[in-house]
């Protein structure tokens, strides 16, 4: 499910990405401001748009350097523009939260102490003894003060334990997951960004306010994770105990637990404790005489494996990155910044798609010099300009586009507008496209 150019955050396990469930949580807070790579630009500021957000609080990486460049980068950014005093939240967008208010209270509760210079985190209350993620070691004695929850003395992080290890964390009821969450006022941060990353910070200082120089300022920094760069050397820091049912969705078995019963059509025979996460709602699945199985189908990939060995996958990728890159960085469809598409079929004479263009958006004015297009409209209304001329459309419309022709299809309405779009010619590639105007200065 989770390709190089499509990664978790944006994946839609549950009904939409995780990246959009993570802005509408933040966004009771305040405006979420986005710090991600280059590559992901389409992705992130599509998502943007549904949120009903500008994509003017973004931030692009030319390079991935962890997440301490990337906390002192934003530092550097909210400083330039007078928020120095402001206190702000680093939230990782592919995580999920059951329970919003129990989320948000805790996070108000981390303003409180990071108002007054602290460095907070969120320990998420442990519900087994998990050896798959990090722990925050705290004081058992609560803070007196502290407004809708209590919080503790974080004594120290503790990497991920073995089992045995993680059931006397789970028992103490002193250790709390990390989640990578952390609460701050921005000149508080920028201060110890100075004291234990001094030479990340004096790059990120170099920064200017257009952001004209990122290139060379990411080119010249160091990475290096926010966790082991400054959080591990802290003297002390205050933990917010967050119990709002969390998952970062990390594997597989995880996902499984979140997914509602009966979203795939199943025939169990003589068979115990299987899930599957089907290609298409229509798809049926049986399993007979098996247990223990995750079952995860694709368009172009079929993942079968044994609850909890899940973790596993990352090996097939590695095997996979050699011998079928392609399919390790690219899903069959692919995100536009008007829509999406999914390739159907792409045989040597006839390749097929199905098309969607988002509500109010248009494809670019176009042509093609080896190929010519018939598109039949399935859902929703719009127009179609073709060679000048502009062509009402919806459900039941046929339009030929001639090898040559300038055309565009736009969304005039409420709902996505589909169409099939088969394609004839003697070449099918995506680069056979000359632009001639676009709303997303692609030209």
């Amino acid at each position: 499910m989770s390709r190089s150019a499509w990664p978790k955050q944006f994946c839609e396990f549950l009904g939409e990405s995780l990246f959009h469930k993570s802005i509408a949580r933040l966004q009771p807070l305040g405006t979420p401001w986005t710090v991600t790579t280059r590559e992901l630009k389409t992705l992130t500021e599509k998502t943007l748009r549904d949120c009903g957000i500008k994509a003017d609080r973004v931030i692009y990486e030319p390079l991935p350097k962890s997440t301490g460049p990337a906390v002192a980068i934003l530092c550097k950014v909210l400083s330039l523009k007078g928020y120095d005093d402001e206190v702000v939240g680093i939230f990782p967008a592919d995580q999920l939260v059951g329970r919003e208010p129990a989320f948000h209270s805790a996070v108000r509760t981390a303003e409180h102490f990071a108002r007054q210079g602290e460095i907070v985190t969120l320990g998420i209350q442990p519900t087994y003894p998990a050896t798959g993620y990090g722990y925050i070691e705290t004081d058992p004695q609560p803070l007196a003060e502290g407004t809708n929850l209590p919080a503790r003395k974080a004594l120290r992080f503790r990497e991920k334990p073995d089992e045995a290890t993680a059931k006397t964390f789970l028992a103490s009821g002193r250790y709390f997951w990390n989640a990578g969450m952390f609460i701050f006022r921005v000149s508080r941060m920028r201060e110890l960004l100075k004291q234990y990353l001094p030479d990340v910070y004096s790059v990120a200082e170099s920064l200017r306010a257009d952001l004209s120089n990122i290139d060379q300022v990411y080119a010249a920094l160091r990475p290096i994770s926010i966790d082991y760069g400054l959080m591990e050397k802290l003297p002390s820091h205050i933990t917010v105990p967050c119990d709002c049912d969390w998952s970062d969705l990390g594997t597989w078995d995880s996902l499984a637990q979140a997914v509602p019963k009966g979203a795939a059509r199943e025939v169990h025979v003589q068979s115990d404790d299987c899930f599957v996460f089907p290609h298409t709602p229509e798809k049926s699945y049986a399993f007979v005489g098996v247990k223990d199985l995750l079952v995860i189908d694709t368009a172009d990939a079929l993942l079968i494996v044994k609850r909890g060995q899940s973790e596993k996958v990352k090996d097939v990728v590695d095997v996979l990155k050699g011998t079928q890159p392609g399919l390790v960085a690219n899903h069959p469809y692919e995100i536009r910044p008007w829509g999406r598409f999914e390739v159907l079929r792409n045989m040597r004479d006839f390749k097929s798609k199905r098309m969607l263009v988002d509500p109010g958006a248009q494809i670019s004015y176009q042509s093609h010099a080896r190929r010519a297009e018939h598109w039949i409209i399935v859902r929703g209304e719009g127009y179609v300009v073709l060679d000048g001329k502009t062509i009402p459309v919806q459900e039941g419309s046929y339009v030929h586009v001639p090898l040559g022709a300038k055309h565009r299809i736009g969304n005039s309405g409420q709902e996505p507008l589909e169409f099939i779009e088969v394609q004839l010619g003697t070449y099918f590639g995506e680069d056979d496209i000359v632009r001639y105007e676009d709303d997303y200065q692609r030209i």
